[in-house]
């Protein structure tokens, strides 16, 4: 039996399967077209010597290996146009160079057909094998340096290319020429009489799948983790088939006498079959196994995994502890479970949250034996070991701790090396002990719980600073109008002077205390009326979501605007659509949204220039928006800086803080909804709070069907 053939039989069905899979993942790119004509050629190469391995009949192998060798001729320009898709080269030396190529190639195709290649065939102990003419000798000088300025270009390729993938994509190009090179050469020995096996088969297959894996995946592994992990599973690979391989060979000659080469090769394919699919194979039925005869198990383990890798979302501590003590109670099924953290105003370890039987320790101190001895061993420990330890005080100081509360187990909590706190957790209900699996999940979960509470952490010292640059962006505006209203005020005074000064003299007249009583009286009702609203936008807000109605929420903002419209002068209108229905919002934070943005637009626009607020329904992509905008004729914003606007601290004018758009976008963004920007040098400014309103929008209005503005936030810019 001859069983040579199958080694080039499965490189070429290898290599043009490679061929399919990266054509079908993109059919447009060039560089996977040119990758599938190189599979083509190289599977015709491989079914070359195929032919005549498997015949035994010269007349045959010699037809046959005419037709399949067209590949072996085009090979090396495939390889070369390959290489040139992928190289940053000049197009015109590209193109003259395959012109060149495929030129040579194409008349030694003319010449294969003509017999001018190949004279006569040969009997190896392997099967048969060409013997090649002179012409074929000029063939194989053309392949070698094909492949030496293939190598070449790609050398030069990872030495002056400035992306980091294309380099790391030619390292691993270049590791398979480095592997299909030799190897491909060692075919053409025979052809001249030195009789060495051909592996050149085996080397254009893994040449194939490395430049196969290079194009079809965008994200590659480094190639120096590639090699590693090679050459460590062939290690090991040999190690342990060797052995076995050698003794059946031991067991063959023994038992019969001789070796048989047949089966021992089919032996040795089976032994490497057998090793490269039983760590694939032992994990799945592993898992199988355990899912039919271990259900419950199986199913509190993968719900422990599941909660292990999301629980880093969880930013609210109280949320986050109270999810994990569920989550352990149900999953394990413990009869009681305690979460002790640092706390910084104590400086001690506090029982935070409890679940089952309560424990009966409370506190402990940063410097407790229990303490020092969880942050020594910064890992989980079972109550056994401290009973088991060698430690005196681990024996019993601290195992009579675990004993009095009924804890089994004790998981610290650290970060950076700084204990947080532990998570301790009584007996199962169904007096289970804690399996290795348990405990290297209980691991996970420790280390992922304590991200997850730095987080927490980080989240409310974020959430506390927000409010703090919020409360400056208030005051900032606050100052502003302040200013704005002691000039409006100045003006209903001078009435209610001049109404007290004529009062004497005019004490009988009736029209005149009629007529200017009424009028001074409007004036303290407008004056109150500013200084009330001053007051309520003044107050530090208190994030209290209610229904807003947001036409009267303008016009009451729009009241404390007039002032500073009229101090600047420039006109102040507002445009609100009728019958708009009640967004769930902060009042007070819309209300500093809107006042930031008309301070920008009055402060923008020239005197007797105009600023407009409109309110309108809008039907966007995502849903049905409440749409407040605020326009103006002023400069407009150029396009330079039109990106950098919402940036926190970002402002063109000499005194600001540049926090009022930067709070407006965060307000914004909290809502659930964006603002957009349109604006044209020269002809003024627009922009749009768009807030979602709440549940069905199928009874709202008429849609305002113009041209979406781009977003800041889910946010984008226009």
């Amino acid at each position: 039996m001859k069983y040579h053939w199958l080694l080039p039989l499965l490189s070429a069905v290898l290599n043009l399967l490679l061929g399919i899979i990266v054509i079908a993942r993109d059919r447009r790119a060039r560089l996977n077209r040119v990758f599938l004509g190189m599979s083509i050629t190289l599977s015709l190469w491989n079914l070359n010597n195929f032919v005549f391995y498997v015949f035994s009949d010269p007349a045959k192998a010699m037809t046959w290996g005419t037709f399949f060798r067209v590949g072996t001729v085009l090979m090396p320009s495939t390889v070369l146009h390959l290489v040139l898709s992928l190289v940053a080269i000049r197009p015109v030396f590209a193109r003259w160079m395959l012109v060149g190529s495929y030129g040579i190639s194409t008349l030694l195709v003319i010449a294969n057909f003509s017999g001018m290649l190949v004279s006569s065939v040969r009997q190896h102990p392997w099967g048969l094998y060409p013997a090649g003419t002179a012409l074929y000798g000029f063939y194989l000088i053309s392949a070698v340096v094909h492949c030496i300025i293939a190598f070449a270009l790609l050398v030069l390729e990872y030495r002056t290319s400035t992306s980091p993938w294309r380099k790391l994509q030619a390292r691993f190009w270049l590791l398979g020429a480095a592997i299909a090179i030799p190897a491909g050469l060692v075919n053409f020995l025979p052809m001249y009489g030195v009789p060495v096996y051909p592996i050149g088969h085996l080397g254009n297959a893994i040449y194939a799948a490395i430049i196969a894996y290079a194009i079809a995946r965008h994200r590659l592994m480094d190639v120096d983790l590639v090699i590693t992990k090679g050459m460590a599973y062939a290690a090991v690979s040999i190690a342990l088939v060797a052995p076995t391989f050698a003794s059946s060979l031991w067991l063959q000659q023994a038992s019969f006498g001789q070796v048989h080469p047949d089966f021992s090769f089919a032996l040795l394919v089976m032994l490497i079959a057998v090793g490269v699919l039983f760590p694939t194979l032992r994990v799945r039925a592993e898992s199988r196994i355990e899912r039919s005869l271990f259900r419950e198990k199986h199913q509190y383990r993968t719900a422990l995994a599941d909660f292990t890798r999301s629980i880093v979302r969880i930013l609210d501590r109280d949320k986050l502890l109270r999810e994990v003590a569920e989550t352990l109670m149900e999953t394990l099924r413990v009869d009681r479970l305690g979460i002790v953290l640092f706390d910084e105003a104590t400086r001690s370890y506090q029982v935070t949250h409890t679940a089952g039987i309560p424990a009966a320790t409370g506190e402990f101190g940063e410097q407790d034996e229990f303490v020092v001895a969880l942050r020594r061993h910064d890992e989980l420990v079972l109550r056994d070991e401290f009973e088991a330890s060698a430690d005196p005080m681990e024996r019993t100081v601290v195992a009579d701790v675990c004993r009095r509360n009924g804890w089994d187990v004790c998981i610290p909590l650290t970060i950076s090396g700084r204990l947080m706190g532990f998570i301790s957790l009584g007996r199962k209900r169904n007096l289970d002990a804690f399996s290795v699996e348990d405990l290297q999940l209980l691991s996970t979960l420790a280390a992922e719980v304590s991200i997850a509470l730095e987080n927490a952490r980080l989240y409310g010292e974020l959430k506390r600073s927000r409010d703090i640059i919020e409360r400056t962006g208030r005051l900032s505006a606050l100052g502003t109008l302040a200013a704005g209203i002691a000039h409006e005020v100045r003006n209903p005074l001078v009435s209610i002077q001049t109404f007290f000064q004529l009062a004497p003299q005019r004490i009988h007249d009736e029209e005149f205390f009629t007529t200017f009583l009424n009028l001074t009286a409007g004036e303290v009702q407008r004056i109150s009326n500013l200084i009330t609203e001053l007051l309520t936008f003044a107050r530090s807000s208190t994030h209290a979501v209610s229904d807003v109605d947001v036409n009267e929420l303008i016009e009451r903002t729009t009241l404390l605007l007039e002032p500073e419209a009229r101090k600047h002068r420039v006109t102040l209108t507002r445009t609100l659509a009728e019958s708009l229905p009640n967004i769930r919002a902060d009042a007070d934070q819309i209300k500093q949204v809107v006042i930031n943005l008309v301070l920008n637009a009055i402060q923008a626009t020239a005197v007797g220039g105009s600023v407009v607020v409109q309110t309108r329904q809008r039907r966007h992509t995502d849903g049905l928006f409440c749409e407040i905008e605020v326009r103006d004729s002023g400069a407009g914003i150029p396009s330079q800086i039109i990106d950098e606007i919402f940036n926190p601290f970002f402002t063109t004018k000499d005194s600001g803080t540049g926090l009022g758009l930067s709070i407006a976008h965060q307000i914004a963004a909290e809502h659930g909804g964006f603002i957009s920007v349109r604006s044209e040098e020269g002809r003024g400014s627009s922009f749009c709070v768009n807030l979602p309103y709440p549940g069905d929008s199928e009874t709202a209005g008429r849609q305002d069907e113009e041209d979406e503005p781009l977003r800041y936030g889910r946010l984008a810019k226009g």
